[in-house]
């Protein structure tokens, strides 16, 4: 089985302008052994993320992966290489 991106949302291309925009996304991946959650960040976005975490929280976590865009090519392209590597990276 390919792995596979399920959307949080018909994604048509004024959801991916806002969504690169707002520079995170969150995703289920899903290959033949299994599925995560998964954001998708910018680094931008990331930064501002954790600070806001660690200013209202203490901390920050969150399962992720950092693209240079948020994309649905980048992601696509980070899934079919994550997959190349049987999704070891993947917590």
């Amino acid at each position: 089985m390919e792995p596979y991106i399920i959307y949080p949302v018909d994604m048509d291309d004024y959801a991916w302008w806002e969504t690169e925009q707002k520079g995170w996304i969150e995703v289920t991946v899903r290959w033949a052994s299994g599925q995560r959650a998964v954001s998708f960040y910018d680094a931008t976005r990331l930064l501002q993320s954790v600070d806001d975490g660690l200013a209202h929280r203490g901390y920050f976590t969150e399962r992720l992966v950092v693209v240079p865009k948020v994309t649905k090519e980048a992601l696509e392209s980070v899934v079919a290489t994550m997959a190349e590597h049987d999704f070891i990276e993947m917590p």
